[in-house]
């Protein structure tokens, strides 16, 4: 990473599409728990749908999902420093990486599938992200990108 001009770009695609593929896989997981689950048998329910673990799992995830995009828009339309541009754009990597991995989750755990992870090609690690943003945040220190 040497430059915010090559990393934001990229950095903020790959967001934008883990929150489309935490979307799509909330929406998939609705119409199976809707369609196709079977509720625990001594649940003493006729429904999946009306169980509530199910339906507080999939209401954390609408809120992960709309956490993880309003943060992706705020970085996107971010108008501040580059130090503070780094960390908006850090802090919505984690918010819709953190929102697709809970997707997946829940997905196994009430359909027995998890979708295929998007490819980490040209990602940097998120333990990095969380580094850029702490290290700003605790300590003042200009993101490595921006240190020349």
């Amino acid at each position: 990473m040497n430059s915010p001009a090559i990393v934001l770009p990229s950095q903020l695609a790959a967001a934008a599409h883990d929150v489309r593929l935490a979307r799509q896989g909330l929406e998939q997981t609705v119409i199976f728990v809707r369609e196709q689950a079977r509720p625990w048998a001594l649940s003493g329910l006729n429904k999946a749908v009306d169980d509530p673990y199910i339906i507080g799992k999939l209401g954390d995830l609408q809120i992960r999902i709309d956490v993880a995009d309003a943060l992706y828009q705020r970085a996107e339309q971010f108008i501040g420093s580059a130090s503070e541009t780094l960390v908006a754009t850090a802090e919505a990597v984690i918010a819709s990486a953190e929102a697709l991995q809970a997707v997946g989750n829940v997905q196994q755990e009430l359909t027995g599938s998890r979708p295929a992870s998007p490819s980490q090609e040209g990602r940097e690690p998120l333990r990095w992200q969380y580094q850029i943003i702490g290290n700003y945040r605790l300590n003042d220190v200009v993101p490595p990108q921006l240190q020349e």
